[in-house]
């Protein structure tokens, strides 16, 4: 992760944005906490989360969290829980006072791709590589539905106010069968 700064340079009229002098975070996810103060990073080669403050990109913690390495993140909307997925299929739930694992969920068969928690915080959609999402109940961890897929969902997102969710993937190429195509779909109460 690069870092821009925005302003005038030397003896230049105009502002512009530029590359900064900090050393580059490497990253594949990243995400703010909800006021903004901080932000955690994840890696698919690390086994740990980090989470900095924001925007002095000091370490504040790093976790341990998954075998294969992280490969997603989530924050939970009431601020209560961190979750990760990794790519040994396990979704962990931390506290976000303390970063200790307080739950975690097992129900998924492939490496995880993406986390969303509902609006209020009760639900989490797991997007995997399997052709399917799972959508397990936060506080206990317990799988409550399957939604079925044409595909494996690289990406899953709750509405902002409904218990709808929202997912894409790819279909791959067969033998005798429909060329790819991307596909977005739609899972809950459409009102």
């Amino acid at each position: 992760m690069y870092t821009f700064t925005y302003g005038k340079a030397g003896e230049e009229l105009k502002e512009q944005w530029r590359l900064s002098d900090r050393e580059p975070v490497i990253a594949t996810t990243a995400i703010f906490n909800h006021v903004g103060t901080g932000i955690i990073l994840t890696h698919i080669n690390e086994n740990v989360f980090r989470i900095m403050d924001f925007p002095s990109f000091n370490l504040r913690a790093h976790p341990a969290a998954h075998v294969g390495g992280c490969s997603a993140v989530a924050l939970d909307p009431r601020g209560r829980y961190l979750a990760t997925g990794g790519n040994d299929s396990i979704v962990n739930l931390f506290d976000t006072q303390d970063w200790i694992c307080e739950r975690t969920i097992t129900s998924c068969d492939h490496a995880i791709n993406a986390l969303s928690f509902s609006f209020d915080g009760e639900y989490i959609a797991i997007a995997s590589g399997g052709a399917y999402i799972d959508i397990c109940a936060t506080e206990s961890g317990v799988p409550l539905h399957r939604v079925p897929s044409l595909m494996a969902a690289s990406t899953v997102a709750w509405h902002p106010s409904k218990h709808l969710i929202a997912y894409c993937g790819q279909t791959k190429a067969r033998e005798g069968g429909p060329p790819p195509g991307s596909v977005v779909s739609l899972f809950g109460l459409v009102e």
